[in-house]
């Protein structure tokens, strides 16, 4: 791929604004301040931030598909801080980026579309680019800049995908460290709802990451959040184990996460045509190896390509 970096992009960095709830987003909702620049990438190429430390790999120019891993860094920057915050969580995703590079390449084979991928390799313990920039608790404007630049970068990722192809899917990598060795599915629901009726659930798609495909789809809400074609019943058909899904249908009092900030902000609640899912990935049996991540990112594909084909109506003849 043509290598371009980012700092070459006449002052695209200096012109993006800073992500705030409930002022400016790296969405598309409610911010009444500056809207930051467009910035047009060109496909299948690979795009820098400052110092290479943020990297989006751009994708092909029709692909639905957006992945991140905003956790595996290790980069400390004399720059950047410890982010010493009493609620500051800093510990760090491990082998998450490999593990999406195997998801990328397997897509990429099967389908022939290279998927977009963002990944940050600076530590947590420095940047946090799964918070609202005043919940991340950094202590310099280096660690600020640089969480303006991967979010201009999730941004212009499911900004292609909106304007190509119309609508698609971003996928948020992440690892937990809780007993459950499976994959925990967040949509922004609250454990609450997940774990009441299907009425209950069938009353709150608005709330959830996945509402523009909700609004669009035959299947009832709490069909796409744990029926036959739900995103965790389609992984534990390829052995992966997951909830919510049809064979594991609620986390109960389970540890369990439903979704970070990057996910409400890049995914369909407060409009768009982008859903999106955070994929909390266990260790044991999945990431922790080479050939663990190898397997297991075939088979995170698979359910990818069979989620697509149900939900989208895309990849029709891919196998």
């Amino acid at each position: 791929m043509k290598r371009i970096n980012l700092l070459l992009i006449a002052g695209v960095l200096s012109v993006f604004v800073a992500c705030k709830k409930g002022g400016d987003t790296g969405g598309d909702g409610g911010g009444t301040g500056p809207k930051p620049t467009e910035v047009v990438y060109k496909p299948n190429t690979i795009v820098y931030g400052s110092n290479k430390y943020v990297t989006f790999k751009v994708g092909d120019a029709n692909s639905p598909i957006i992945l991140a891993s905003p956790h595996d860094g290790e980069l400390t920057p004399a720059s950047m801080p410890l982010r010493d915050h009493k609620d500051a969580v800093t510990v760090r995703d491990l082998y998450l980026t490999l593990l999406t590079e195997e998801i990328s390449n397997a897509l990429f084979a099967k389908t022939g579309l290279r998927p977009h991928v963002i990944f940050n390799d600076v530590a947590r313990s420095r940047m946090e680019p799964n918070r609202s920039l005043e919940e991340a608790y950094h202590k310099s404007e280096a660690a600020n800049a640089l969480w303006r630049e991967y979010h201009a970068f999730l941004k212009g990722a499911r900004d292609m995908v909106q304007q190509n192809v119309g609508k698609g899917l971003f996928l948020d990598m992440h690892g937990h460290g809780h007993t459950k060795q499976r994959v925990e599915v967040g949509y922004i629901v609250s454990r609450t709802n997940l774990n009441a009726t299907d009425a209950v659930l069938n009353s709150v798609p608005a709330t959830s990451s996945i509402y523009h495909l909700a609004k669009n789809s035959p299947y009832t809400f709490s069909q796409l959040i744990r029926g036959d074609y739900a995103f965790g019943t389609l992984l534990a058909n390829e052995g992966v184990p997951a909830v919510p899904s049809k064979q594991d249908p609620k986390p109960e009092q389970d540890d369990y996460f439903n979704g970070g900030y990057c996910t409400l902000t890049y995914g369909s609640r407060d409009g768009g045509t982008v859903s999106a899912i955070q994929l909390e990935t266990n260790g044991s049996n999945l990431r922790n190896t080479p050939a663990q991540r190898k397997a297991s990112g075939a088979k995170i594909a698979d359910a990818i390509i069979k989620y697509m084909k149900n939900h989208y109506g895309l990849f029709p003849n891919v196998n």
